[in-house]
């Protein structure tokens, strides 16, 4: 993998948008998202299953997710008929409660952040598939700061995490950056990231710390910047997020009472989350799609977060996970001194054993193939690490047979820093 092949977004992406307008969402066009010649049931053909029982064929499925790009996969096994093709009746819920929910049982598998709490050999949950890699978190912040003078945030009003000199992503972006860790330097408020974003138009804060798509949508509208990007790793410029470089920054939890109970069902959820993966990555215009309407959205933030996720950033989006990701997470959460990181909130690798020693018999006993062979065989020569935005949405237009003249019109809002050639850095 070639280190320089995104060094320019990198750098521009973390210092400053270069949006120059203001965006109104009813001037793009969207697509139907089930117009496609995918056929869900051809896609499970290949796949060997058991058999459900009756049981099982009529127990509806209480699946949840965080308000995060992320967990898009969720929505793409119900939006592109994955779940129904396997035979799965799915309630979908996206929820900030996913972890309490699937905890006191009211949920049966969830989109969740990989969690130190669920690590326990008691633990009602365990962590059936990996879903992401790395952080690509963000800080954004209003048109009245500099971005080119980071310590101009110093003093304001931020939606972000009380206790920040204890935050591995916040004492990343201090370090690289130069402004405070220290929380009295800041005036703190919590919100949820969307009433952040929605804070930050209206004029009541002046920053907010976020996963996307709220970063996008608020370059796409004008009110907003992206200061810095959480990548959750210790990259060198312009590097990609690899298994050798980031640890799991989220996961596919399943409840391990639904599991006993219903094994075909769980069996067959974790191929739902695979086929939705592999959906990401063969049809990202059509996902895209999905996403934006999944998450209330404009098509062009969608179409540009999956391009995050399955390009700019490196595979991000993944089902397997191995146990350099599990140490690359300890060691990203110990690297801070006065204050460190308190010992109870790190992931330590050898307590994350447990999730990749499960999540591989998962595998085994489902058939699910290697992810990097999956990329390899099916997405390289598509869709290369280092196109830019411009190159992967032409192509993944063919791909979904999409028409320029129903395709979302790019041309006045695609971010300029996304359509620089990547390949000559």
């Amino acid at each position: 993998m070639k280190k320089k092949l995104i060094a320019s977004l990198l750098a521009a992406a973390m210092l400053c948008s270069l949006l120059t307008a203001c965006h109104n969402s009813s001037e793009t066009n969207t697509v139907d998202v089930e117009s496609t010649d995918f056929d869900p049931k051809k896609a499970v053909e290949d796949y060997e299953f058991g058999e459900l029982s009756e049981e099982e064929k009529n127990y509806t499925v209480e699946m949840g997710y965080f308000n995060c790009d992320h967990m898009c996969a969720s929505i793409i096994g119900e939006k592109s008929g994955i779940y129904e093709a396997l035979g799965l009746k799915v309630n979908l819920t996206k929820s900030p409660e996913t972890v309490n929910a699937l905890i006191s049982g009211a949920m049966d598998v969830g989109y969740i952040f990989f969690s130190k709490n669920l690590m326990s050999d008691d633990s009602p949950v365990y962590q059936a598939a990996a879903n992401h890699l790395g952080g690509s978190r963000y800080l954004v912040v209003s048109n009245d700061i500099d971005v080119d003078d980071p310590l101009s945030i110093e003093g304001k009003t931020i939606s972000m995490d009380a206790e920040p000199q204890v935050n591995s992503e916040w004492r990343k972006w201090s370090e690289e950056y130069g402004f405070s860790f220290q929380p009295e330097d800041y005036d703190i408020v919590a919100m949820g990231q969307k009433d952040a974003m929605f804070a930050l138009k209206a004029g009541q804060i002046d920053a907010f710390t976020c996963c996307d798509p709220y970063a996008s949508q608020a370059e796409f509208e004008g009110f907003g910047k992206i200061m810095c990007i959480s990548w959750g790793a210790n990259l060198e410029e312009g590097e990609l997020l690899t298994e050798e470089n980031a640890g799991t920054c989220c996961s596919y939890a399943m409840s391990v009472a639904f599991r006993k109970k219903y094994p075909e069902l769980a069996r067959r959820l974790v191929y739902a989350h695979m086929l939705s993966v592999k959906y990401l990555y063969e049809h990202p215009y059509n996902a895209a799609m999905m996403f934006a309407d999944g998450f209330d959205v404009d098509p062009y933030v969608g179409l540009r977060t999956v391009y995050m996720k399955t390009v700019a950033e490196g595979r991000t989006i993944t089902w397997q996970w191995s146990e350099q990701t599990m140490q690359n997470n300890e060691d990203f959460q110990t690297q801070w001194k006065d204050p460190a990181v308190p010992e109870e909130d790190i992931i330590f690798a050898k307590d994350s054993m447990k999730s990749l020693e499960l999540s591989n018999e998962i595998f085994e006993e489902a058939g699910v193939p290697d992810f990097d062979e999956f990329i390899k065989d099916s997405v390289e020569d598509k869709f290369p690490l280092g196109m830019t935005f411009e190159d992967w949405y032409n192509a993944a237009k063919k791909i979904d047979n999409i028409s320029d003249e129903d395709a979302v019109d790019i041309t006045d809002t695609a971010t300029p820093y996304l359509n620089e050639n990547l390949e000559e850095e």
